[in-house]
């Protein structure tokens, strides 16, 4: 078997889904990063659970994809089935041997989500080559990304340990409580949402072991998270400082809303769409970060939100990832304001934080700018659905009050 690395004919690349679909610039990207990779027969390509970053596709030889239950179906290289990536859902549901000697390529998972989407929702091209500081920053950000050198913000320190708390069995409230109260600031604000409507029993909570008692321990760990989030809206470049103000407060109106939908919705829980509407633009964080080195892009809002709207959802994705959340929440950051989403019957929080988006721009002139929220799949989908947009607007009005007191919460 040969050491050599060599790179995978464009061609060959161009004729495999998704990149069959993608433009000619993107696919010549990926080729220029993506090696052939010779392997023996009896070799195993992953196996089950297996979390890799990567997307495997056979060329040529034949690879046995083996169940759980010990069923195998062989894929052969060349065929119509191998244009598509060897079982490519994460973790992974299958084990893949190879039967034959066998030639593949992984492609890493990061690089193809960029790359997919590279084009912008309206469909024009993201221009790259332009000499102005607005793709300056761009070729920086994307380089970095695709290399996986992005500066991502560290998840905030009372967080991880509360998280590895929770996932302690052996920990209960009384450790969480102990955690916790090194912030005094945060315990109160447990208190004050274990009190607020999202909440609120028949008996007042008059402390922070009662609270962590009535919320549960995975809601605590959400809203420990939640609260703990506003710290890395933070800037000390006086010329995004307010642009980092607007991202807040709406990131906390998204999130607020997301809560009350969660809330009257079946089947959801108030802290994790709260905590899925805080995250859904965490990705424009460390694009301010780069923009802090740019002086006349930081002064230029235009080109900031241009380098926002063509990056901001992967790079969520990639800050997630790190940070270890869920798939689920991963889609949010990736797809949080893709109206046409619709990847089957069953809402999801993306739904809910969608919803809550367009709940935002009632009233304003954004709104005539975005669908009608009874023709969006994710409407339809939530208990929402069954109402008519005007009894959607009463909904809104009534909750106005609790909307006001969740951002509250949020902001301290």
């Amino acid at each position: 078997m040969s050491n050599q690395k060599q790179l995978v004919e464009h061609r060959i690349l161009a004729g495999l889904e998704p990149m069959r679909h993608m433009d000619g610039a993107s696919v010549a990207e990926l080729a220029s990063k993506t090696y052939v990779e010779e392997v023996s027969a009896g070799q195993t390509l992953f196996r089950y659970d297996q979390t890799d970053k990567t997307t495997i596709y056979l060329l040529s030889g034949s690879v046995e994809l083996i169940s759980r239950q010990g069923a195998c179906h062989l894929v052969e290289g060349g065929s119509t089935e191998a244009i598509h990536a060897l079982s490519p859902e994460k973790p992974r549901q299958l084990m893949a041997v190879s039967k034959t000697p066998a030639t593949i390529i992984r492609i890493n998972d990061t690089l193809l989500e960029v790359l997919q989407n590279h084009r912008q929702g309206n469909g024009t091209v993201i221009q790259q080559n332009a000499d102005s500081d607005e793709n300056e920053l761009f070729a920086q950000l994307y380089y970095d990304f695709t290399q996986n050198q992005i500066k991502v913000p560290s998840m905030p320190d009372i967080a991880v340990r509360v998280r590895k708390a929770v996932q302690d069995e052996g920990k209960g409230a009384d450790t969480l409580a102990k955690i916790i109260q090194a912030d005094p600031s945060l315990a109160a604000r447990l208190i004050q949402v274990a009190n607020s409507p999202l909440y609120r029993g028949s008996a007042n909570i008059t402390n922070l072991r009662m609270a962590i008692t009535r919320l549960g321990l995975d809601t605590t760990r959400n809203l420990v998270m939640s609260f703990s989030l506003n710290n890395l809206f933070q800037t000390k470049t006086p010329l995004l400082r307010q642009r980092m103000i607007e991202l807040w407060k709406h990131t906390t109106l998204i999130a607020a809303l997301s809560a009350i939908l969660g809330r009257i919705s079946q089947g959801f829980d108030v802290d994790r769409a709260l905590l899925a509407g805080l995250v859904h633009d965490i990705g424009v964080l460390p694009i301010l970060s780069y923009a802090e080195d740019f002086p006349e892009l930081a002064s230029n809002p235009r080109m900031l939100e241009h380098a926002i709207q063509s990056l901001g959802g992967q790079i969520g994705a990639l800050v997630l990832r790190q940070w270890q959340f869920d798939q689920e929440l991963v889609t949010v950051a990736l797809e949080a304001e893709n109206w046409k989403r619709n990847p089957g019957d069953k809402a999801d929080y993306c739904d809910i934080v969608i919803i809550a988006h367009l709940h935002a721009v009632i009233g304003t002139p954004m709104m005539t700018r975005l669908p009608i929220i009874n023709e969006v799949p994710a409407f339809n989908k939530l208990a929402l659905g069954n109402l008519s947009p005007r009894n959607s607007l009463q909904m809104l009005e009534e909750a106005r009050a609790d909307v006001a007191e969740v951002q509250k919460l949020l902001s301290g």
